[in-house]
């Protein structure tokens, strides 16, 4: 008996003994390593809060828990993008059409800017022609000479962009607008040739930052400026 609890005790691990990287990937390859021994995963115990404990069960049943919640907020994530997408691609439809079965030219800038603020939603809306756009039809009814320097500075680039304005850049760019705010502005461009703004915007500074994208101001500024009506413009 002396011999056999000898060699037992030779058999024996101590905790410095084990490489816990060992154990680790010994359990990961046999995830049902603990299925038949009941009696050794009831005595696993797993510190919880750093006060009383709580079984390895109990931490698995946890961890899967928040995996879930996880997964279902992401999921709930994705369902509002895709709602939002829809909603955004329906407005998008219909602003396109008003714009199309626009049958005067002299009316297209109201029908823009109603469209804008039904389908949209927006605060301020603008569709605003410039003098050069006179040289395309005669009763475009463009803007004042003051006006149309101040629109010219913000468009230099002749690029799309948002930003916060001050109280006289958004009176220029809205004029139901009184105070300081934010827009995303777009340029109408014919040939090589800046004929219009195109904005909408918010007495919100924060509405319109840098982070938000004016793919579709873009792609309406596209759809205005190609519309058959409005001809050629004669070269500069």
């Amino acid at each position: 008996m002396t011999g056999d609890a000898s060699s037992k005790r030779s058999m024996a691990f101590t905790a410095t003994d084990l490489d816990p990287g060992d154990v680790e990937s010994f359990l990961r390859d046999n995830p049902e390593f603990f299925l038949h021994r009941p009696e050794l995963l009831a005595d696993i115990r797993l510190p919880h809060g750093g006060a009383g404990s709580v079984s390895l069960v109990e931490r698995q049943v946890a961890l899967l828990r928040e995996r879930d919640l996880d997964t279902r907020g992401r999921l709930a994530e994705l369902t509002h993008n895709a709602e939002a997408s829809e909603t955004l691609f329906e407005a998008s439809r219909r602003m396109v059409i008003a714009v199309l079965d626009c049958r005067e030219l002299a009316d297209l800038n109201r029908v823009v800017e109603d469209g804008l603020k039904s389908y949209f939603g927006v605060e301020y809306a603008a569709h605003i022609w410039l003098p050069d756009a006179q040289e395309l039809a005669a009763e475009l009814p463009a803007c004042d000479a003051d006006r149309h320097s101040i629109l010219d500075g913000l468009l230099k680039g002749q690029r799309a962009y948002c930003g916060v304005f001050r109280q006289e850049e958004m009176t220029t760019l809205f004029s139901d607008c009184s105070s300081e705010g934010s827009a995303a502005i777009a340029p109408l461009v014919h040939g090589d040739r800046m004929i219009g703004v195109l904005s909408v915007g918010s007495s919100d500074v924060g509405r319109y930052d840098s982070s938000v994208g004016t793919l579709f101001l873009e792609h309406l500024c596209q759809v205005i400026t190609h519309l058959p009506c409005l001809g050629k413009l004669p070269d500069a």
